[in-house]
């Protein structure tokens, strides 16, 4: 026959393994949620990215890629990165409903890396959140979405061939 502690240190040891055993399975079902917020919410771009690359590379010759971006102003426009054939980097900028796709050579324009160091220079900002290729009045820009030293939302338009400001829109 057991005694009364034995009986008591088995049962301590049952709710401390039930215990360990709940923690495990919440944090996986906290894992899966999470992940599977993710995996949802990411769909639409994931396959608004296949779309555009697919388009790229049957239209404009896109070999190989190294970027994507999305634009939001009047019109959607998703802007793959990349090479051609001949080697060159391009852009080709894909509008979300239709009409002509354009293919800009890097060459020929500012960066991304560069459009963000001129907004940078210029306002000084708290930190850049995103910086998208996209057509604002029927010529390609770079729109640099940042907070500033306030933490407000900021958009700056920077010309994709000069590099000048175009437009700002401050303290959103």
């Amino acid at each position: 026959m057991q005694s009364r502690r034995d009986v008591q240190r088995q049962q301590s040891r049952r709710s401390f393994k039930k215990t360990v055993r709940n923690i495990v399975v919440t944090l996986l079902l906290v894992i899966l949620v999470t992940w599977s917020v993710y995996a949802i919410a990411n769909h639409p771009r994931a396959a608004a990215q296949k779309q555009a690359t697919a388009m790229a590379k049957k239209y404009a010759g896109l070999k190989s890629t190294s970027g994507f971006y999305i634009y939001n102003r009047d019109q959607t426009y998703y802007t793959v990165a990349g090479k051609n054939a001949k080697g060159q980097t391009i852009l080709v900028v894909v509008p979300q409903k239709g009409g002509d796709i354009r293919v800009l050579k890097q060459s020929a324009g500012l960066t991304a890396s560069q459009a963000k160091s001129e907004v940078k220079t210029a306002d000084n900002p708290k930190r850049v959140l995103k910086v998208a290729m996209g057509i604002f009045n029927n010529k390609p820009v770079w729109e640099v979405t940042y907070l500033n030293q306030k933490g407000n939302l900021c958009y700056d338009l920077i010309s994709f061939t000069s590099g000048k400001s175009i437009q700002q829109i401050n303290n959103l």
